[in-house]
């Protein structure tokens, strides 16, 4: 078995515009960094949560920059746009709350989050080449894990940009 074949990760992120139409979306698979699979197995067989998570909960956000399965939480902050124009990290709780759904997809048992959105607010977000998947706000936590958006974005004024994941053990 290769290397995370246990895992997958589907992001789906749309962007629609002030007047609701869609701009792009897309649906692509996640990279699961070191610190991301150390966490699911030191959190899980070891319950070692506290380690990992500041506020129980998971937080997405947006990077331009290459990340790889080295990258951690701190690298990915220096690469994050700054908090201006209505970005910031967004929650997703670690709960039924957070992970609305869980059925089965394939034979696996699978979660899927909330929908997620942040709107830029007063001038442009980006430019974007990625998102990422973590657990705290700050850099007190751990990088779960990372998708590429292909090609590079800017949010524009007025933009919404959603998240969603879909997690399961294959």
């Amino acid at each position: 078995m290769g290397k995370h074949e246990w895992y997958e990760c589907i992001w789906r992120i749309k962007c629609l515009n002030k007047s609701g139409k869609l701009v792009w979306e897309q649906e692509r698979s996640n990279i699961l960094v070191d610190e991301g699979e150390k966490a699911v197995v030191d959190t899980f067989f070891r319950k070692n949560d506290s380690t990992y998570f500041a506020s129980n909960n998971f937080w997405t956000g947006l990077c331009k920059g290459t990340i790889d399965e080295e990258t951690t939480l701190v690298d990915v902050s220096a690469l994050e746009p700054p908090v201006l124009y209505g970005y910031s990290r967004l929650q997703i709780e670690r709960s039924n709350v957070g992970f609305t759904i869980l059925d089965q997809y394939e034979g696996h048992y699978r979660v899927t989050t909330k929908e997620v959105s942040l709107t830029a607010v007063g001038g442009d977000i980006g430019p974007i080449n990625g998102a990422f998947l973590c657990t705290s706000s700050d850099n007190s936590g751990v990088l779960i894990g990372a998708v590429s958006i292909d090609p590079e974005r800017t949010i524009l004024a007025g933009d919404t940009i959603y998240f969603q994941l879909k997690m399961r053990q294959k």
